[in-house]
């Protein structure tokens, strides 16, 4: 991800346009590759030295700084370092420091440069090692010290694709509303997309219009809640759209104490998919509450959400978990976190005059320190029969006794 530092954007007339480098600029590659080498190599190799050498290619190739700096950053988060806490040398640390202030304060001394002089003395008394040695031991945990662990590498073509795609998401994180538009194919693509939609819990409107499904998402500055963790979850539900073959996607913009712009993109953008899909991927929230079901009762079957619910008004739902009984009833849960407070509202609206739909609502207890929606839960006939409220996770004393009712 870029942050705002590193972010290329023009506005004119109210649009605002990513500057995208061009992915096959045989210049870009060779500082891209030059780059990646770098990396590969700083196996075991400090935060710091593996900075200086990008930083000398930084600053010895041609082209714009800020594109460089932001193909570094790109590799620095595919980069693990070693950030475990050092125990032993916690412990030296105490241990020399304590020692050394409990015998400075029984001294005197004429002058400051005497302190230091008094100061080097002890700490080389106290520690077999030479001043130099010492002072980097000390400090051997700090950031610019972690050694390298592990670096994601990749080709140079791809990440200039994902640095394009960072420019995308970047603005993202400053997103009032995002609309997204998309071929009513129900291909795998498509179906992945709400499933990456609702594992990152952002909760969207979904409209059928002619041959296309519209999708609106609040963005981070529509909300009050935990709006960082959210922004991410947007930006990174960018990287699932590139896989879908025809999109279009408008966002409204807004950098702080300044005025809202309209970033509007479609596949002709040139980004290629920068990741792979995750078609067998489960999330960990699933797998827990798979658990717990089949700990429960063997009647039901639980699986996560892949087909959408038509609603009155030509709304659509897709459900977080899709559940099957043994006797072949089925039916969908739709899970409201913190953030979804004016979906809620919506959806218990929409469900009022609902007869011909299998859907329960599991609402966060956040929501109820609301007084609306706690008002519009208490007064809710639907959430009366299928609705529930969970802290962290849905529990089965909630939800049993619903599935139970629906046979």
């Amino acid at each position: 991800m870029l942050t705002k530092d590193l972010l290329q954007y023009k506005i004119q007339n109210g649009q605002i346009h990513p500057q995208f480098v061009n992915p096959t600029n045989n210049q870009l590659l060779a500082i891209a590759e030059q780059l990646i080498a770098i990396f590969e190599a700083s196996l075991n190799e400090s935060r710091a030295t593996l900075l200086e050498s990008s930083k000398h290619i930084i600053d010895s190739t041609p082209g714009p700084p800020i594109v460089k700096r932001g193909l570094e950053k790109l590799l620095l988060d595919r980069t693990e370092f070693d950030t475990a806490p050092n125990e032993e040398l916690i412990a030296f640390r105490h241990n020399l420091f304590t020692e050394t202030s409990h015998l400075l304060s029984q001294e005197q001394f004429a002058d400051y440069a005497d302190y230091q002089h008094k100061v080097l003395q002890i700490t080389a008394d106290k520690s077999p090692m030479e001043q130099t040695e010492l002072s980097a031991k000390l400090y051997a945990d700090l950031p610019s010290s972690q050694p390298v662990l592990t670096f994601n590498t990749l080709s140079a073509e791809r990440l200039l694709h994902r640095y394009n795609a960072a420019q995308v998401q970047g603005l993202l994180l400053h997103c009032n509303t995002l609309t997204l538009k998309l071929a009513d194919s129900m291909t795998a693509e498509l179906r992945q997309l709400f499933k990456y939609l609702r594992f990152n819990q952002l909760l969207s409107t979904i409209r059928k219009e002619g041959e296309l499904y519209e999708i609106t998402v609040d963005g981070p500055l529509n909300l009050f809640y935990k709006t960082k963790r959210y922004g991410m979850n947007l930006a990174n539900f960018f990287v699932a759209v590139l896989h879908q073959p025809k999109w279009e996607l408008a966002a409204e913009i807004q950098f702080r104490n300044k005025r809202s712009s309209r970033l509007s993109l479609d596949e002709s953008c040139g980004i290629k998919p920068i990741s792979q899909q995750f078609l067998a991927y489960i999330p960990e929230d699933i797998q827990l509450f798979q658990k717990m079901l089949e700990n429960k009762t063997d009647d039901w079957q639980i699986r996560p959400g892949s087909q959408f619910l038509p609603l009155s008004g030509d709304f659509y739902c897709f459900p977080d978990y899709q559940l099957v009984h043994k006797s072949g009833v089925e039916t969908a849960i739709e899970l409201f976190h913190p953030w979804h407070q004016g979906h809620l509202i919506a959806r218990l609206n929409t469900l009022v005059e609902q007869k011909d739909v299998s859907l329960i609502l599991g609402v966060s207890k956040e929501l109820e320190k609301n007084s609306l929606i706690a008002e519009a839960l208490e007064t809710s006939e639907y959430f009366s029969q299928f609705g529930f409220t969970f802290r962290d996770v849905p529990t089965m004393r909630t939800l049993l006794p619903i599935l139970n009712s629906l046979v």
